[in-house]
């Protein structure tokens, strides 16, 4: 790896962030939370979450420069985008314990500060390790109690 350019240095650190090599990403229910209104995640099942959610904010990542960034649950399978290419990882149905798969990554290449976006988009949801719908139906995605990802189920 010596030698690599700035633009190869950024691919290399997207990819190998966005793969997390064989890590699995784990979301777990906090049922202490005191979110009140909220859906309970004890009684929330995986087809629960099942369709199409719009990222609307990532901590500490700037979307603005993107189209729409979006999530789709499928029976235990979660599509998504990034802002160069997109991934797939499967879960188990309960959403106590949800275990997630090893991430799939497909797409192109981008500009380098594109490459870095996406690399700091993929670190956040790699951090997360639990969710949960709250009172206004957003869900929200935690590193424990610290939310990390904002998205709102994308209607009709």
């Amino acid at each position: 790896m010596m030698g690599l350019r700035p633009a190869q240095a950024a691919i290399f650190a997207a990819f190998a962030g966005a793969c997390g090599g064989l890590a699995v990403y784990t979301f777990a229910s906090d049922s202490g939370t005191g979110q009140s209104g909220g859906i309970s995640m004890a009684s929330t099942t995986a087809a629960d979450l099942d369709g199409a959610w719009v990222i609307q904010k990532v901590k500490d990542v700037d979307l603005e420069p993107f189209d729409e960034l979006r999530f789709d649950f499928d029976a235990g399978t979660l599509y998504g985008s990034s802002p160069c290419r997109s991934f797939t990882t499967t879960f188990g149905p309960d959403l106590l314990n949800l275990m997630f798969s090893p991430v799939q990554t497909g797409g192109g290449l981008c500009d380098e500060e594109t490459m870095v976006i996406e690399r700091d988009f993929m670190q956040q949801i790699g951090l997360v390790n639990r969710m949960e719908v709250d009172e206004e139906g957003q869900l929200v995605m935690y590193n424990f109690d610290q939310p990390l990802l904002w998205a709102k189920r994308l209607t009709g």
